[in-house]
């Protein structure tokens, strides 16, 4: 409930609804959902931002972009249209129908997503996974910047869009999980990407995972030991090291052997 709001605004241009995001007590409202579920009785109006244009997405030279108020589901749905050209497209629009079951895809937006910073959030995940950039009040920052940024500079920043790159056709993708039920939401999520030469060496490698940090994390250290040996899986995760949670959903050494025993899954899938 946002019992204390007040006023809603509703901006015509990007400038004027970033000038009201100025004001105290004011934040934006993407699909509703983050702002609902946190449900903050200091907030006294809500910028409606449905007359900006940015439910859509668009395609440029290396990538393409997906505006912060679609839908998860209008997000999946513009995937799949471009998922025979670019492969992350097509990979992105697997992890979208993992994100949410579809009556809440089709509510929440990629900006609610952004917002709520979920540490076990499949789609946050990827957006790491593929590093992806969040445009936010014009200021183009990679996602691992947007996901440690203070909160209060997350909550009225005006996110506008998501860029990432085409992807390659040769490259691999993976994710497994370990949930409740299979249609639940990760306790521990592992994903990863490989892509090799045309002589068959690794040129680019990633894993990420969620549940094991306050957001979803890159692995950098495993990347660049999967680059160096050309896929030696065990000294790739050698340099696995976690600090997870301990919370009523896992303990921390539970999702700490889950995490080594994820992330060699979807390794050896891919290489």
């Amino acid at each position: 409930m946002l019992a204390g709001v007040k006023t809603i605004y509703t901006p015509d241009t990007i400038e004027e609804a970033t000038h009201l995001l100025l004001e105290q007590q004011t934040r934006p409202l993407y699909g509703g959902v983050a702002l609902h579920r946190e449900s903050p009785h200091d907030v006294m109006a809500v910028v409606d931002l449905s007359q900006l244009g940015l439910e859509q997405h668009r395609s440029f030279d290396k990538g393409f972009s997906l505006g912060s108020m679609m839908t998860l589901e209008s997000a999946r749905q513009a995937c799949l249209s471009m998922a025979s050209r670019y492969a992350n497209a097509k990979f992105l629009a697997e992890v979208l129908g993992e994100e949410a079951p579809l009556n809440l895809r089709n509510t929440m937006t990629i900006g609610d997503v952004l917002v709520e910073r979920r540490p076990n959030s499949v789609l946050l995940t990827a957006l790491v996974l593929l590093d992806v950039q969040v445009d936010a009040n014009g200021w183009p920052r990679f996602i691992h910047a947007w996901l440690e940024a203070p909160e209060v500079e997350v909550r009225n920043a005006l996110i506008t869009e998501i860029a990432l790159e085409h992807g390659s056709q040769t490259g691999r993708y993976a994710f497994e999980k370990v949930a409740r039920t299979p249609a639940d939401m990760p306790i521990v999520g592992a994903m990863s990407y490989i892509q090799r030469g045309a002589d068959g060496t690794i040129v680019d490698a990633r894993l990420a995972m969620c549940g094991v940090a306050p957001c979803p994390i890159p692995l950098p250290s495993v990347d660049e030991e999967l680059i160096n040996t050309n896929g030696d899986l065990e000294t790739a995760l050698a340099q696995l090291t976690l600090n997870p949670p301990d919370n009523h959903w896992g303990s921390a050494e539970y999702r700490s052997a889950m995490a080594r025993v994820l992330a060699r899954r979807v390794l050896s899938q891919i290489l």
